[in-house]
């Protein structure tokens, strides 16, 4: 594969050199791939677009009562889009592949959702991306999966992000669209997994697109302040391939595509920010609607100087407009005006140049969706369900066309942005998506050019990345890594035949061809090292041996965890503890972040039962609460509501089944937790409780069968430290 790679990308270097300049490349008539469309700004240079039409059917190509809050996106005769499906009973997300003439679906593909503090209400908030080289649909769902569908619907590959990185979700359900750039998927989530991503924080993700396999893991958050959607935009900076996106610490964080280097950061807002940038002529253009560092006056539009490196000051400022406070939407700009939309749906138009405010216009009260520059016209939906085409201009905007979706009773939300493709305008509410205007028919796909790749380059190495970057692999087994060269300008040189190798807290050995080969027997977590010219660079290898397990804590040599966990650093301690003996605890936490998920092994773990001795203290009368979770179905012991629950989807209150059960503090109990897969493709899923000191009841406390069940997951102990909570005897085997 790789060489293919390399034969790609020099041929590509050619159109490389030639948009060095500038991020933005349009095309007449073109596939809308990605959330921000082609040049991931927002803005098409299709032409003849409509100027009016009517939901009751001006216009109007076809409706379907599909809605979301993610847009959708188009490539070929295919629009695709995600959406919550099912009552809320049996929510999940779909994929829907929609024919962009007729509005029939294709093929729809569902995904139900695990180990997510996200409500069914606010399930598919991203919107999916197409790889324009091989049709491919990556979707990342509101449980942190990331998933590569084939065009037929079929699934080529997917990523658990909570398995394997402790993925944090959060009840606000914000969830980055991903991107498509060159051989890489890209995208940001909150998560606490192991090794050196032992604290929780926002880090950001490149995949190998074909494969699913990890690229780089970059971390250039020192802080986090909250979940945050910005999707990164992607521009050539004096020869370096940049990505450019929102943090939530409230920086603007610029990194090379192909390594994840930080180039720069602007720190610029006291939360996350939500907004994506734009990008011309090396100015990035930036926007975000919380408390500035410098002011207590809340929002900001500014121009940065996108040539610089490091951390930059006030002098990177172009300008500075504050004031006005887009917190949701995503800017546009035409060749003279950025336009934004404020959280009251307000539409501002300001110069590029100056940064003036130049005109403002109130569309309604609640806006989230981000606007669509195409053919002169600005298209915009409200969150008070009317839907806008409005033509700006240097002193104000003129108002085309006004709609309103639904009833003046029960109007549809707007959050979804409009999109354009061939020819049509296409608009998704929270009840329905709508097409508008006459198609451009086409029988193939056109390819867009919003993602190039990367040139290749003939200096000197600077970086050396070591590919996977990350695996887990079983004892005995084989991986096999390679060491890439990258300039300093993240350019790709060659793949280094002639690395040094060696290993680093994990067990096994690495040959001079960096296959590493793990040791026969035990599990162990570290990192295998390339060196090449006194630059090294390193990848993260997980051995955890097979089933069955044990784990009884008395002979732990330190307070860390086993190092091949995810999700354990600063969470739960092994320690002693008086009354109790050698366990495994999870101390008190006042903090929001005091719950804990740890997993224990493979996200591909099937056919087991996990079992465990819990106990809780009470502390200022309040219990905490300890779980076992088993192919990411959760059984939850709670200590203040003195109940049990089994969760499918833990925020899904609807999908839990639960019991009363008075459990005392201080006080031993067995938790055994069991999965099984059945033939007519649901699940069974059992879990049981009772004093560990008295013999195990033949009958099961709590049962479900579910109907759209979790196939596979990671093992692990669930704890909710509002006091303290301890394990013991930890077991995991396979069903018997």
């Amino acid at each position: 594969m790789y060489p293919a790679l390399i034969q790609r990308v020099l041929r590509r270097s050619a159109l490389a050199a030639a948009i060095a300049a500038s991020a933005i490349v349009v095309t007449a008539a073109s596939d809308w791939p990605e959330w921000r469309g082609p040049s991931r700004d927002g803005r098409s240079s299709e032409i003849n677009l409509p100027a009016k039409w009517s939901p009751k059917g001006e216009n109007l190509a076809w409706r379907i009562p599909i809605g979301s809050r993610s847009s959708p996106v188009v490539f070929g005769n295919r629009l695709y889009l995600n959406s919550p499906v099912g009552d809320l009973a049996n929510t999940q997300e779909r994929l829907a592949a929609i024919d962009a003439e007729t509005g029939k679906v294709v093929w729809e593909k569902r995904f139900s959702q695990y180990l997510s503090d996200v409500p069914q209400h606010r399930a598919s908030w991203a919107s999916p991306a197409v790889d324009p080289e091989t049709g491919n649909i990556y979707v990342f769902t509101v449980a942190a999966q990331l998933i590569c569908v084939a065009p037929d619907g079929k699934i080529v590959w997917d990523r658990s992000l909570p398995d394997e990185y402790g993925a944090v979700t959060t009840h606000g359900g914000r969830t980055t669209s991903p991107i498509v750039e060159g051989d890489k998927v890209i995208l940001n989530a909150l998560v606490l997994a192991w090794g050196d991503l032992n604290r929780t924080g926002n880090r950001y993700f490149a995949f190998d697109k074909k494969t699913g396999q990890t690229v780089w893991i970059a971390s250039p958050q020192a802080r986090h302040y909250d979940t945050n959607y910005s999707t990164p935009i992607v521009a050539n900076i004096d020869g370096t391939r940049a990505l450019i996106v929102g943090g939530t610490d409230g920086v603007y964080h610029a990194l090379k595509v192909n390594t994840g280097e930080k180039i720069w950061s602007i720190e610029v807002s006291k939360r996350a920010i939500l907004n994506s940038a734009l990008f011309r002529d090396n100015v990035a253009y930036i926007t975000h609607g919380e408390e500035n560092m410098d002011t207590t006056e809340m929002g900001m539009i500014a121009a940065v100087d996108a040539t610089k490196s490091g951390t930059l000051a006030v002098d990177a400022f172009k300008w500075r407009t504050r004031g006005f406070l887009p917190s949701f939407a995503s800017p546009v700009m035409d060749d003279q005006r950025l336009y934004t939309i404020d959280n009251s749906a307000i539409v501002g138009a300001f110069d590029l140049k100056t940064g003036a405010r130049l005109w403002e216009k109130s569309l309604g009260t609640l806006q989230k969706g981000s606007p669509l520059l195409a053919d002169g016209k600005l298209y915009v939906g409200t969150e008070n369900g009317k839907f806008y085409i409005l033509r700006p201009s240097a002193t104000g905007v003129e108002v085309l066309d006004e709609d309103l979706l639904g009833t003046e009773q029960t109007p549809e939300p707007i959050i979804a942005s409009p999109i354009v493709a061939d020819g049509r305008v296409y608009v998704t509410s929270m009840d329905a998506t709508y097409a508008i205007g006459k198609r451009i028919a086409r029988t193939a796909a056109r390819s867009s050019t919003g993602s190039t790749g990367s040139t290749s380059s003939t200096g000197s190495p600077a970086v050396v990345q070591v590919f996977p970057y990350e695996s887990i692999i079983s004892p005995g087994q084989t991986v096999t890594l390679k060491a890439r060269l990258f300039d300093a300008k993240g350019n790709f040189i060659r793949e280094e035949p002639a690395a040094q190798w060696s290993v680093d807290q994990v067990s096994g050995a690495v040959d001079a061809k960096g296959v590493y080969t793990a040791a026969a027997q035990g599990s162990s977590a570290g990192f295998v090292k390339a060196t090449v010219a006194g630059a090294s660079g390193t990848a993260r290898v997980r051995v955890v041996e097979p089933l069955p397990w044990s784990f009884d804590f008395d002979s732990a040599a330190a307070e860390a965890p086993p190092a091949w966990w995810t999700g354990a650093p600063g969470k739960v301690f092994q320690r002693t503890v008086e009354g109790a003996g050698k366990v495994l605890m999870r101390p008190r936490d006042d903090t929001v972040g005091r719950r804990a998920k740890v997993f224990l092994g493979q996200p591909t773990m099937t056919g087991y039962t996990v079992e465990a001795d819990v106990r809780g203290r009470e502390t200022r009368r309040q219990r905490g609460d300890v779980g076992l979770i088993n192919e990411r179905y959760g059984l939850v012991l709670f200590g203040n509501g003195q109940k049990l629950e089994l969760h499918p989807w833990q925020a899904a209150d609807e999908m839990t089944v639960r019991v009363p059960f008075a459990w005392d503090a201080d006080k031993w109990y067995r938790l055994k937790l069991r999965v099984d897969q059945l033939p007519d493709g649901s699940a069974r899923v059992r879990g049981k409780v009772w004093p560990s000191a008295d013999p195990e009841p033949a009958a099961w406390t709590i049962e479900k069968v579910d109907k759209i069940p979790h196939k596979m997951g990671s093992p692990g102990l669930y704890a909710d430290g509002i006091s303290d909570v301890y394990f013991d005897n930890v077991k995991v085997y396979k069903n018997q």
